[in-house]
């Protein structure tokens, strides 16, 4: 019976709307296709250990600004990014760089969160591999 009580106090102590958060590891492989105005548009797939699997697009700018939309089952989430390039050995063009979660829908209607990044694109910049890790709140 005390296990009970303790379990049913515990319950009723955490508010309702009480947030979420963890470490995440996302990678994503993305391929070019298209431009939006100025910035070149990827669209790809992404698997996150707090998530699962989702969609993204990425919108990049020739300063490597760049935002996000990922679309997981049970919400979207926005960002933003901020990436540095240099040429990799053998070709190709290796990234690093920071990500800010900014918002949204569904289940991730709270969401926030930042880390970093890496990745690694073809010198066509035509396709491109990234992994991310950081904390997730919502």
């Amino acid at each position: 019976m005390r296990l009970i009580g303790l379990v049913a106090a515990l319950v009723l102590a955490t508010p309702a709307g009480a947030r979420t958060s963890r470490v995440d590891t996302v990678t994503a492989s993305v391929h070019q296709t298209g431009h939006s105005g100025l910035d070149l548009v990827y669209r790809g797939t992404v698997h996150s250990r707090v998530f699962g699997q989702g969609q993204v697009t990425e919108y990049v700018g020739g300063n490597l600004h760049g935002r996000f939309v990922i679309r997981y089952a049970h919400g979207v989430v926005r960002g933003t990014s901020i990436a540095h390039a240099q040429g990799a050995a053998g070709g190709g063009v290796d990234v690093t760089g920071t990500y800010t979660l900014t918002g949204g829908s569904g289940r991730y209607r709270q969401i926030k969160g930042h880390g970093t990044f890496t990745g690694h694109s073809s010198q066509s910049l035509q396709s491109a591999t990234f992994r991310q890790h950081g904390r997730v709140s919502f």
